[in-house]
């Protein structure tokens, strides 16, 4: 008759049998047996099937991953495949809903911070100022920060420009803009210096007429972006900025800073360029006025002009985000950056005054 093989419970009590045979032993000699035996009946054959998952083993297989849980968990490469369909139901439950939660905090986020930036750059005072350039008068001369490339684009700039663009391409206007450009230049009203109020309240005249203006009228710019070294957002280094930018509609009038002659005047490079030469107090200065159209350039090379004198239309040509005067003041004829003298400086130095077209 073949001999029965072993049932589960033999087995265990087989293997219990010879556990505790090994630990009398070592309890014995003070040491594990190098060999170990069981007498099991040669019908034996270890089960390849994992053990069924009764109840009982799921509830101690939960219990050992809580307490596991107590102490710091080192994440194995069984860990980065995903959840194991062998870890308790909590453990599984506990990485998706991380998962969960973690997505809802990204939207949230987005929400947060996405939604009001937008809604606030589409109501802020210089977007609304821009949309409406060409029907109503600019804003209050002003400043705005010097990093926000965001403001400069909707005023109106050519500082952090991409250079890998065609300035060619913005060198001719439409014909509105061109309509803009011819009304403003026919509606430019004669100017005078700002008359100061003495120390009796009561209006001072010059006694000489000043050397030295402001380029725009107070009232009909914004300065959009000031002289400075700034990290360029495309090219990845410092890069000077070296004038300072006025933001105004297509065809707001520019004048000479200073009494002196016209040394270029026209398209450089797709950019619309005045520069004059001045005599100041012994010195010889350069100012430089960019980015107009070649129809907003009233002036030509060789001509000698007066301190205040109209000589451009603000405009839009070469690198620039919108019309503005780009407006740099040099110690020589050149675009070296060791030449530029920052503009505001210079003309509170020299006692600029501002132009007005009330001069009743």
């Amino acid at each position: 008759m073949a001999e029965q093989p072993m049932t589960r419970r033999q087995r265990r009590d087989a293997e219990r049998a010879a556990q505790r045979e090994r630990e009398a032993a070592v309890a014995e000699r003070g040491h594990e047996p190098a060999v170990q035996t069981v007498d099991l009946p040669p019908s034996y054959k270890p089960s390849s099937r994992p053990p069924a998952r009764t109840a009982a083993s799921v509830t101690r297989t939960h219990r050992h991953y809580s307490r596991e849980s107590e102490h710091d968990h080192r994440p194995t490469a069984e860990d980065d495949a995903g959840p194991s369909p062998y870890l308790p139901p909590s453990r599984r439950h506990s990485r998706i809903g991380a998962v969960g939660r973690a997505g809802v905090l990204v939207v949230l986020a987005l929400v947060t911070v996405v939604a009001p930036l937008s809604s606030n750059l589409l109501t802020s005072p210089q977007a609304v100022a821009a949309s409406s350039s060409s029907s109503a008068e600019p804003t209050e001369p002003g400043t705005t920060d010097s990093s926000s490339s965001v403001a400069a684009a909707v005023l109106g700039s050519d500082a952090d420009v991409d250079t890998e663009s065609d300035p060619e391409l913005s060198n001719v206007p439409d014909a509105a803009t061109l309509a803009r450009i011819r009304e403003a230049y026919e509606n430019a009203s004669a100017t005078c210096a700002v008359q100061t109020a003495g120390a009796s309240g009561d209006t001072a005249a010059f006694n000489s007429a000043p050397e030295v203006f402001h380029p725009m009228i107070a009232g009909t710019y914004t300065v959009s972006s000031p002289y400075g070294y700034r990290l360029h957002p495309t090219l990845g280094y410092m890069k000077l900025h070296a004038g300072q930018d006025y933001a105004a509609p297509t065809g707001t009038p520019i004048y000479a800073a200073a009494s002196g002659t016209v040394v270029a005047a026209g398209m450089d490079g797709g950019t619309g360029t005045v520069t004059i030469k001045h005599e100041i107090d012994g010195e010889v200065w350069y100012t430089r006025y960019l980015h107009m159209y070649e129809d907003g350039i009233y002036v030509s090379e060789g001509e000698k002009v007066e301190a205040g004198q109209l000589i451009a239309g603000a405009g839009s040509t070469g690198y620039s985000t919108g019309p503005h005067l780009h407006f740099e003041v040099r110690t020589a004829d050149d675009t070296e950056d060791s030449s530029s003298v920052e503009p505001e400086a210079w003309l509170a130095e020299h006692g600029a005054a501002e132009l007005t077209t009330d001069c009743s």
